[in-house]
């Protein structure tokens, strides 16, 4: 008896080394076949990554390796882009930290390049691991790691995040993150399973939060599974648990996330709601094979039941239906919905791995099914794929092996200079992707030492919508990424004043359009051609980042400033109107200038007199003003936070567009990049993490003891604030009419194409009335005007400025408003 029990023991050990020796050659297999791809001679290449986003992505390794880091900082503020933005305190840093530290050992650009492939080599093992933690069985959880392979070379898409192309178009932070939240919702469940372990899920779970926000919403909402069940001290029990990981877990990254909070106010949101067309985009046929080793899973879990509720295929459904809830609500919470779908996609390859697992269960020789599941997938995924390798390619042997890379190269060289010279602007044109990207410009800070206006993380800057604008008003065809925010059309005149506000002298244009309207433009000259590219330097610029303004400021009181700025900045007004910052409330109590308005057709003009010497020095988080024009008011032409503090002066102004004014109470002043209350709360938090992780049991104890004591209230508390953050997010797009905004847009800019974007039938047709009015063409009236009363307004109007009886006789129907308009055009002749 003895003898067969360990007979049987032999073989068990027996059988599980085999099964460990595959699941290390099929690991060996997968990587190989990924390397296959991305070849170690194209990342070990000492060249500027490029491609999409990406290339842009660089350029903040590089200021956190060779500024933030050197100054004990993680985050600051970047003078490159949007006249200065706080880079890292809206955008991911843990990449960026990761490739800086590794930057110290090997050269930087290598090291960048390593880690925008981190998501994708990791995703096979965490996936591997995941399956592990929910006590599946061999071979699903290597059956697992392979079947993430068809999800990475996905060619459906390339913006949604996580699959290869997404990766290569820059979302890289999304694919470390994805491949966390994976291992995540894995190690959560062995957690919540055999009630330990909870620090290291909470320090899984602050990574997630930290490389990205979206898997962070999916990860904690995907947790409440665990509170599905009629078991009231199970139910407890699992409380105690999710509440001590996520406390953890939020006072760990307090640091960062307080900060990021503190300063939404100064952001500019981007909400797209992506529409699905062919759900085929969701599920392309690389998929095929695999998904239907879904339905076997599906049914084996229900059939069996092994856990309860609680079994690892039932938390994967219910994270599938999380992913699938944030889609649908993610346009009332401001975000971007397409970024759940990955999710979906992937989560349900994990199902697919049981199910296959389950279906050959009973085979001999399992341990030799992974190799032909690899063999045979790594056959289908290489069939399907096609634009993967040259992507790759185009990506990774830098900017320094594109076409264009001479005339690149020359163009940054004549440019030469720092952050003290005026800024440069570019053309936008997919012309520059022979240099490496669209987005090639945006490196600009890199490659010359200048500013530029145009960066990548545009989310990050309350000065991205006038930086648009300006772009749309420079290119033949413009961008335009914020529908909240419509852009003009090409026009170098209108361009030319916006150009001169942001204190910008260089603009490099490269289509034949923009080209010849330069030339023939007064307010530019040629200074310089590198074929295709082109110089122009903007003749009206005064060379000042720090003026006093002609017209003495305004209070404009609004609870909308950023839309009254944008209207303020497409009319040219000239007197600067100073806006009552979020946060900063108090400071207005000190506002001793008596001039208010809460009008854009309305504003107080005091013209300033007397002549004023301003100089100034910019440095990466340091404004140094010398003036002598104590008591006046001083505009900084760079982006407004509540981050920078003054010396020599009594608080800085939000003014528009989106600049700082101070009134100087000494000739010399200092303006430093600070801290706020949010970052030091922040720090507390996260020292308070520390300990809570660094803890000895005894206080865990106290913890479940505090649950245990007000548990219904937890629940009820819980419940309200998560209603109270959806309603708020969900409301805040009723309290401001955004199609009458739009409207006043299209007719500032006298953009009739403008008004197509507004829904209400009412609104649209005064827009069209009133640009028709503006431009005097009395087409918009007739072609684009329903509503015969707004239509016959229309003509009126039109008819009236151009003088036009015809338009009375013939076009308008109403006979009062047919005499009104006889009379206007006879009083004005007369």
């Amino acid at each position: 008896m003895i003898g067969e029990r360990i007979e049987s023991v032999k073989w068990k050990m027996g059988r599980r080394m085999d099964e460990k020796k595959t699941d290390i050659l099929v690991f060996f297999i997968i990587f190989a076949f990924l390397l296959s791809y991305f070849t170690p001679e194209l990342i070990l290449k000492d060249t500027t990554i490029a491609g999409g986003d990406t290339s842009s992505h660089y350029i903040y390794a590089d200021y956190m390796k060779n500024y933030l880091l050197p100054h004990g900082k993680v985050s600051g503020w970047f003078p490159g882009a949007y006249a200065g933005f706080p880079v890292f305190q809206f955008y991911f840093f843990p990449p960026f930290l990761l490739a800086a530290l590794m930057g110290y050992l090997i050269p930087l650009k290598v090291a960048f390049k390593i880690v925008t492939i981190l998501g994708i080599f990791s995703l096979p093992i965490t996936a591997f691991f995941a399956m592990k933690f929910m006590r599946f069985g061999f071979p699903a959880p290597i059956t697992a790691a392979v079947f993430t392979l068809p999800f990475l070379f996905m060619e459906a898409n390339s913006m949604w995040g996580g699959n290869i192309p997404s990766t290569l178009a820059g979302e890289f932070s999304y694919s470390i993150s994805l491949s966390l939240v994976v291992l995540f919702i894995g190690l959560l469940y062995r957690n919540i399973e055999e009630k330990k372990g909870y620090n290291v899920a909470a320090l899984l779970l602050s990574l997630v939060v930290l490389t990205h926000v979206y898997t962070a919403l999916f990860a904690v909402l995907s947790s409440s599974f665990f509170l599905l069940t009629r078991n009231r001290e199970k139910l407890v029990g699992n409380v105690k648990s999710l509440a001590w990981v996520f406390l953890v877990s939020f006072l760990l990254v307090g640091f960062w996330v307080l900060p990021l909070v503190g300063g939404l106010a100064y952001t500019t949101p981007y909400a797209d709601a992506w529409e699905i067309d062919d759900i085929t985009d969701v599920f392309p046929q690389i998929f095929y094979p695999f998904y239907i080793f879904a339905i076997p899973g599906i049914y084996w879990s229900l059939k069996r039941r092994e856990n309860g509720i609680e079994s690892g295929i039932f938390f994967i459904c219910y994270s599938i239906l999380t992913a699938f809830v944030l889609f649908v609500l993610a346009p009332k919470l401001g975000i971007v919905n397409i970024r759940f779908i990955p999710f979906i996609q992937l989560l349900i390859l994990l199902i697919s791995a049981y199910g296959f697992a389950e279906l050959v269960k009973g085979l001999k020789g399992r341990w030799m099914i992974p190799l032909i599941v690899i063999t045979a997938t790594i056959m289908w995924v290489n069939h399907n794929v096609t634009f993967i390798p040259a992507w790759i390619e185009w990506n990774y042997e830098g900017f320094e092996n594109k076409p264009l890379w001479g005339a690149y190269s020359d163009v940054n060289g004549f440019l030469k200079g720092d952050e003290n010279d005026p800024r440069v602007v570019y053309e936008h044109s997919a012309l520059h992707n022979s240099a490496g990207s669209t987005r090639a410009f945006e490196s600009l800070p890199l490659f010359s030492g200048r500013s530029t206006l145009e960066g990548l993380y545009m989310q990050s800057s309350i000065t991205a919508p006038f930086v648009f604008l300006i772009q749309s008003e420079i290119s033949e065809v413009g961008s335009c990424p914020f529908k909240p925010w419509p852009c003009s059309r090409f026009n170098s005149t209108r361009a030319a004043r916006h150009l001169e506000m942001f204190n910008v002298r260089e603009v490099i244009a490269v289509s034949g359009k923009v080209k010849a309207a330069l030339k023939k433009d007064k307010n530019y000259r040629l200074v310089a051609s590198f074929p295709p590219y082109e110089i122009y330097e903007l003749l009206i610029n005064r060379d000042r980042y720090v003026v006093v303004p002609e017209y003495e400021p305004v209070l404009f009181e609004t609870g909308h400033w950023k839309e009254d700025s944008y209207l303020w900045f497409l009319r040219f007004e000239d007197v600067p109107l100073v806006f009552n910052a979020p946060g900063k409330e108090a400071l207005l109590d000190k506002w001793d200038n008596k001039l208010k308005t809460s009008d854009l057709d309305d504003i107080p003009r005091v013209p300033l007199t007397g002549n004023c010497s301003v100089n100034s020095t910019l440095r990466n988080e340091e404004i140094i003003i010398k003036t002598d024009c104590v008591g006046k008011p001083h505009i900084v032409r760079v982006s407004y936070s509540p981050d920078w503090k003054v010396e020599g002066a009594s608080g800085i102004y939000l003014v528009s567009p989106s600049f700082m004014l101070i009134y100087p109470e000494r000739e010399d002043v200092r303006l430093y990049y600070g801290r706020t209350v949010f970052d030091y709360l922040g720090l507390i938090f996260s020292l308070t993490g520390v300990f809570l992780l660094l803890s000895k049991e005894r206080l865990r104890r106290k913890f479940d003891r505090i649950i245990d004591a007000n548990f219904r209230y937890l629940i009820v508390i819980s419940i309200f604030v998560a209603g109270a953050v959806f309603m708020s997010h969900s409301l805040s797009s009723e309290k401001w009419n955004r199609e009458a905004f739009i409207a006043e847009v299209g007719v500032s800019m006298e953009n009739y194409g403008i008004c197509d974007r507004i829904k209400s039938q009412e609104i649209r047709d005064r827009c069209f009335r009133d640009v028709a009015v503006a431009t005097g063409d009395y087409n918009l009236c007739d072609v684009r005007v329903k509503s015969p009363k707004i239509k016959d307004e229309c003509f009126k109007e039109v008819g009236i400025r151009t003088d036009d009886y015809n338009l009375c006789a013939v076009k308008i129907a109403d006979e009062t408003l047919k005499k009104e308009c006889y009379d206007a055009i006879a009083a004005k002749g007369s």
